[in-house]
């Protein structure tokens, strides 16, 4: 996927919507209002795309399996676990119950870990690690968009959406003027644009779909 840049702000957006509805003047829409419908379209953008990506270190602990996912972590879903720089082969919750904790129902193995699960904001780890490393684990993730607070500041999805988020708040700005014709245009707008971005998200998945790393239990 190319790098992403974001340079764009919610004054931006508002601004054009204010001329595209024809409200420079702030009369029928409000500040409040704009803020919040630009929320809601990157919240609405960051769940149907993996738009955000972020990385985060961790304290390795010797003897530890689980590992919590704070409630107030910008974490939306782990895509991958890396210990020491290297990469731990992701497995399902039910693999999990088929052979580790059916095996090791205690998770008592140490060692150094090859696999990593997760259930109901946990991390799992397997087996647990037999030494204690400061930042020893970096996890990978797709990230929620933390909400706005001001119309000055930078959107937090990349600058390949604006066009989107404009298509959004101009929806929720007709639908509260009542003008429903053109809330269906500006929703199906934003609908089609989004299919569209996934089917291209599809193609480079396809492209760049990474090689297959045997490890050495599995030969």
């Amino acid at each position: 996927m190319p790098r992403d840049f974001y340079t764009r702000t919610a004054d931006e957006v508002a601004t054009e919507v204010k001329r595209i509805f024809g409200d420079e003047a702030l009369v029928e829409l409000k500040s409040s209002d704009l803020l919040r419908w630009i929320n809601a379209a990157q919240r609405e953008i960051a769940s149907s795309h993996k738009a955000l990506k972020g990385k985060a270190s961790h304290d390795l602990v010797a003897g530890q399996t689980v590992y919590p996912i704070p409630s107030d972590s910008p974490v939306s879903q782990i895509q991958g676990v890396h210990i020491e720089g290297k990469p731990l082969r992701a497995i399902s919750f039910q693999s999990a119950q088929e052979g580790i904790l059916q095996d090791d129902p205690e998770l008592d193995a140490q060692g150094e870990p090859k696999v990593w699960y997760e259930w109901d904001g946990d991390l799992y780890i397997y087996p647990a690690p037999d030494k204690t490393t400061e930042d020893g684990m970096d996890l990978f993730y797709v990230a929620y968009p933390q909400n706005l607070t001001s119309l000055i500041q930078s959107l937090q999805v990349p600058d390949r959406f604006y066009n989107q988020i404009v298509d959004y708040v101009l929806a929720q700005a007709y639908r509260l003027d009542e003008n429903w014709q053109a809330t269906a245009y500006q929703d199906a707008r934003f609908r089609d644009s989004m299919n569209r971005h996934l089917a291209q998200e599809d193609i480079v998945d396809v492209q760049f779909y990474p090689t297959k790393v045997v490890l050495p239990e599995d030969e």
